[in-house]
């Protein structure tokens, strides 16, 4: 039998495993003959037999993440009663397997909901079958569901069998947000630039890995990725990459009769791929202002349409400090020929955006971000009574100041619960599905070629 600190320690290995996201063979693989290496050399050979003792196999593991999770019927036992929110994405795993993501938002926590591989079809209803399967079980129902965010998927939207309008047949009231993060559509689709410089990047890395020129290329680009800890920001950085080696990259396609040789003499060409860097860059500085624990539906507004405001200026201010790049290169040629390109580009880039802009009217829900001077007439007679009390009690005025806003409205439920579970609603909306992606390139780490067999 296995003793009782065997056992404890076996089950915080495979905590630690889990919270570090790596493969389940890497507790037999590396932590143990580590610990035996440190044990015998520190304690001495006879402590090393000790170690042996603690089961960490690949199955043993797996077995231990599944039963840390088992609080999953406590937590359905107190949530079920309560509404939630829910962001999901599909996406192909590392074996060419489609894989379902879930992430639920209750009002006092935030849950990985499930990983589910999908059928041979990834269609609406595949999707709607596999989140319902999982929800009814735990007594949660689409009728608790306020919010969905997604990616634009036809799967996911389609106007007939996507999978919001399925759940929409059952609850006609769930908000739907369309995740910004897939932003690389809507930028780069009407400049064909963005795919002829990742392709010259993958041209190169076919190459002898310790080129000079891939090593440059490829600089900074694995912090990138364990910073943001989504996979399509380093797009953007390839796009300046490639730019700043414009006249490497030239000598090094000429020498290898590449294909890409002329791209770097096309001044257009260039031009064009100045312009779509600068925009990348300023994206992804917009989406890294739109993650994290305090960020909402509301304030990610705010900024999306901050941003669109700003492109209409772009337009007009071509030459300015706000194209960095751009204008570094046009101080070298004439980008006269280019001008109505761009100016086009941001013009569509402008109406393309007010897809991703949530349906709901963040003006009308001002109150909800500070209610102790905005006032909506957009409320039914209780909830208008209940926030002019509300405004009225200086002692809450007070600590609205003092504590973060979605703690306010929950603390207030049992004095004030109508105002408070309307605010809370809306404070509930994901207002990205950046917890998918994340979870998604974790998955393609922990799923790796040698262990590509991952329990849904």
């Amino acid at each position: 039998t296995i003793s009782e600190k065997a056992q404890e320690a076996s089950y915080l290995v495979a905590e630690l495993v889990a919270q570090k996201m790596k493969s389940h063979t890497i507790a037999e693989s590396l932590i143990i003959p580590s610990c035996k290496i440190i044990v015998s050399t520190v304690i001495g050979k006879e402590a090393e037999s000790e170690i042996d003792k603690v089961p960490v196999s690949n199955n043993t593991i797996s077995r231990r993440v599944d039963n840390m999770s088992q609080h999953e019927d406590v937590l359905s036992e107190i949530l079920k009663n309560t509404n939630f929110a829910l962001q999901a994405d599909e996406s192909i795993d590392i074996i060419s397997k489609a894989q379902l993501l879930a992430f639920i938002q209750f009002e006092k926590m935030e849950n990985y909901c499930c990983c589910k591989e999908l059928p041979e079809t990834t269609e609406g209803q595949d999707i709607f079958n596999i989140l319902s399967s999982y929800l009814e079980p735990y007594g949660l129902s689409w009728s608790q569901c306020i919010g969905i965010c997604t990616d634009g998927a036809p799967s996911m939207i389609g106007s007939i069998k996507g999978f919001v309008t399925l759940v929409k047949e059952k609850n006609p009231d769930v908000i739907m947000t369309h995740c910004f993060l897939y932003r690389e559509v809507l930028v780069s689709k009407t400049i064909g630039v963005l795919d002829a410089a990742v392709n010259m990047v993958n041209f190169i890395k076919q190459r002898p890995l310790k080129s000079r020129m891939f090593a440059k290329l490829c600089e900074n680009m694995v912090t990138l990725l364990l910073h943001i800890h989504v996979r399509w920001l380093s797009r953007g950085k390839v796009l300046t990459r490639v730019f700043e080696l414009q006249e490497e990259l030239l000598l090094f396609f000429k020498d290898n009769k590449a294909i890409f040789s002329d791209f770097p003499e096309d001044t257009k060409w260039l031009l064009k791929q100045a312009y779509l860097a600068d925009i990348y860059q300023h994206l992804n500085t917009l989406n890294t202002t739109m993650q994290g624990p305090k960020e909402n539906i509301l304030t990610s507004t705010d900024k999306l349409l901050a941003f669109k405001n700003k492109l209409k200026v772009w337009k007009i201010h071509l030459s300015s400090e706000m194209f960095p790049l751009l204008l570094q290169f046009q101080s070298q040629t004439d980008y006269k020929e280019v001008i109505p390109l761009i100016t086009s580009h941001l013009e569509s880039l402008t109406e393309k955006l007010d897809q991703y802009i949530p349906s709901l009217s963040s003006e009308m829900y001002d109150w909800v971000r500070n209610s102790f001077v905005e006032f909506s007439q957009n409320l039914l007679s209780l909830q208008e009574e209940q926030l002019t009390e509300l405004q009225c009690d200086r002692t809450l005025k007070i600590k609205f100041n003092e504590v973060p806003l979605d703690v306010f409205w929950i603390s207030i439920r049992r004095e004030y619960p109508v105002i408070s579970a309307k605010a809370v609603n809306i404070l509930l909306q994901f207002s990205t599905s950046y917890l998918c992606e994340q979870a998604l390139s974790c998955l393609t780490n922990i799923k790796s070629k040698e262990r590509n067999y991952l329990l849904s």
